[in-house]
């Protein structure tokens, strides 16, 4: 079994569709440059989650069981100043991604995108922070 890259991408999927984390952790888990290190559905998951597996980037859906978006992010930029989030959801709503920013967002996509934009979405989240 071969290592994973170093300089991989290391991303945790939040969203609250099993289903859905399901198809993003297999199509972003074969791209070279992406290694997906763990999967949440509620807000409470995806902070705890940050906190143990300091991934470089969250993927982050909007609406979730116990809460939102919003205030994961708002929770995870708190502690994990490092970690990027980048909202993927559905809604194409100008407050919502008003909200994404206000809440410490650095992207925001729709789940109507391209399959192969997103790991570009990803590594660009990165590329941002680091000019900061």
């Amino acid at each position: 079994m071969s290592q994973p890259d170093p300089k991989a991408i290391r991303l945790l999927i939040v969203d609250d569709h099993k289903v859905v984390r399901l198809g993003l952790h297999t199509l972003l888990n074969r791209h070279p440059g992406i290694e997906v290190v763990g999967e949440a559905g509620t807000v409470a998951a995806a902070v705890a989650g940050t906190a143990r597996l300091q991934p470089d980037v969250v993927l982050m859906d909007v609406r979730l069981p116990d809460g939102n978006g919003f205030e994961a992010c708002r929770q995870i930029r708190k502690s994990q100043l490092e970690t990027r989030v980048l909202f993927l959801t559905s809604f194409a709503d100008e407050d919502i991604v008003l909200e994404s920013i206000d809440a410490g967002g650095d992207g925001y996509l729709l789940k109507d995108t391209d399959p192969d934009r997103l790991p570009f979405a990803l590594q660009g989240v990165l590329e941002l922070a680091k000019h900061r």
